[in-house]
C-alpha cells in the first residue's frame, strides 16, 4: 500500500535537532535527535519496501529552501537503515492567507492523493489555516480514495534567548483522534443540541 505523508516545512531557521518524547503513544517516539517532527515520525513508522510519497508543504520565507535540502539530507540517513523507497514532490505558496491560497494550496494538496493509500500528517509548522485546510484534505481522501487515515502529528519545543532547543522541553503529540472526532461529529444525527451533546458524552465515557 502507498503512504502519503504530508510534511510541513518551517520558514524559521532551524539550528539543531532535539529528541522527542510522548506520553500518549510510545510508538512514535524516536530515540535519535531530529531537526523535523516529520522525521521522528516516520524514523518509527515506515518499513523496508515501502513506496512513500513525501508531500512537503512550503511557505515561502528566507529559509524555505535551506529547510527543504535539511529535511531530505535528515529523512535520507534515517531511510539508509530502513529501505523504504521514498519520493518526494512540494506544495509551495506565498505567505499571503488569502482564498485564492488556500484554494490553491488545497488543490494541490488533493491532487497528490492515490486511492487506497495510507496517509500520515505534519501539522507542527505553517500558517495557522494550514491545519483546517490539512483536515479538509484528509477527509477528502477518506471519503473519495479510500484512504486509511494514519497518524496526523504535531511538534512542540521551547527555545533559549539564542533561539537553540531546551533540552527535555521537546513532545510530539498525535491528534490523531481529533480527525477521527470532527468525523464523527460531522455524521452524527440528533433532534436537537441538548440530545447531540448527551450522545457525545456517553461517547466519551466509553
Amino acid at each position: 500500500m502507498k503512504k502519503i505523508v504530508f510534511a510541513t516545512i518551517p520558514m524559521q531557521e532551524i539550528k539543531e535537532g532535539i529528541v522527542y518524547k510522548s506520553e500518549e503513544n510510545k510508538a512514535i517516539e524516536y530515540e535519535k535527535p531530529v531537526l523535523f517532527t516529520v522525521d521522528s515520525l516516520l524514523a518509527k513508522t515506515l518499513e523496508k519496501g515501502d513506496e512513500v510519497k513525501i508531500v512537503r508543504i512550503v511557505t515561502e520565507g528566507k529559509f524555505s529552501d535551506d529547510n527543504l535540502k535539511l529535511q531530505k539530507n535528515e529523512l535520507d540517513k534515517i531511510n539508509s537503515e530502513i529501505k523504504a523507497d521514498i519520493s518526494y514532490v512540494e506544495v509551495r505558496e506565498a505567505f499571503r492567507e488569502t482564498n485564492q491560497v488556500l484554494h490553491s494550496r488545497f488543490r494541490q494538496l488533493v491532487n497528490s492523493l492515490e486511492t487506497g493509500c495510507e496517509i500520515y500528517t505534519d501539522m507542527t509548522f505553517g500558517p495557522k489555516t494550514l491545519t483546517p485546510v490539512l483536515f479538509y484534505v484528509l477527509g477528502f481522501a477518506e471519503k473519495f480514495f479510500d484512504a486509511d487515515i494514519k497518524n496526523i502529528v504535531y511538534g512542540k519545543v521551547d527555545f533559549d534567548k539564542n533561539k537553540h532547543p531546551i533540552p527535555d522541553t521537546a513532545e510530539i503529540f498525535d491528534v490523531t483522534s481529533l480527525y477521527y472526532l470532527n468525523s464523527m461529529a460531522s455524521v452524527m444525527k440528533a433532534p436537537d443540541g441538548a440530545s447531540a451533546l448527551a450522545m457525545l458524552n456517553t461517547l466519551f465515557e466509553l
